[in-house]
């Protein structure tokens, strides 16, 4: 059952990324420490959402551009290291979870790329309507388009925490034994890879910002 509220959770966080609000509640920097109050750990939600806010700030969507998919991977990423963080391998749990999450990133490309594909086939049926006055069918398609994103994400993100719950632990356990010491650098490496990948947008603002004295002619 928490499995299930998980799922449902980031599900409907998850409509913020384009579909619906567009508040940026679906960012990791909100959605972590939202996942980690539901979980009880708002403090290890927030530090996990900070750094893979960092990692995925500089991918945006633009046009028809598809990026790998940071948000949600982050969602389940932050879900897997709260879920896990009785291991006894922090650092380990870190590692794997960090892994999985760019791979994860990418399927929810994948499901990006499907989604469009589907909901331009729903805005060709929204455009007949319009056409014919229909508007009850077209609000039934729109929340049809909405539902069917929802359920794609309650999905990917249900099997996905299913399959690594089962595999995770173990693995920990093997690596962590072995590794645990040395993986310490893994943190302060995905947050300089953070800040390197953010610097340009940084540097960027600041040089066009007006009156700035070191802007370029």
């Amino acid at each position: 059952m928490e499995l299930i509220l998980i799922c449902l959770f980031i599900s409907v966080l998850a409509l913020d990324i384009t579909i619906a609000f567009q508040v940026l509640i679906s960012s990791p920097i909100f959605a972590g420490p939202l996942l980690g109050w539901l979980l009880g750990d708002v403090w290890l939600g927030f530090e996990m959402g900070f750094l893979f806010q960092l990692l995925w700030l500089s991918r945006i969507p633009a046009g028809a551009y598809i990026v790998p998919e940071g948000n949600i991977a982050s969602m389940i990423a932050v879900v897997l290291v709260l879920l896990l963080k009785k291991s006894g391998f922090p650092n380990t749990t870190l590692v794997l979870v960090f892994v999985q999450a760019i791979l994860i990133s990418y399927l929810g490309a994948q499901l990006t790329l499907i989604y469009r594909k589907f909901n331009g086939k729903i805005l060709n049926l929204v455009i007949k309507e319009v056409e014919s006055v229909h508007f009850k069918v077209m609000l039934f398609l729109e929340i049809g388009s909405m539902l069917v994103y929802f359920f794609g994400v309650f999905l990917l993100t249900y099997f996905i925490l299913l399959l690594s719950l089962q595999i995770s632990p173990g693995m920990i356990q093997f690596l962590g034994l072995y590794f645990e010491n040395q993986f310490v650098i893994v943190k302060p490496v995905i947050l300089g890879i953070g800040l390197a990948s953010v610097y340009p947008i940084l540097r960027e603002a600041i040089l066009k910002r007006p009156g700035n004295k070191f802007e370029k002619r």
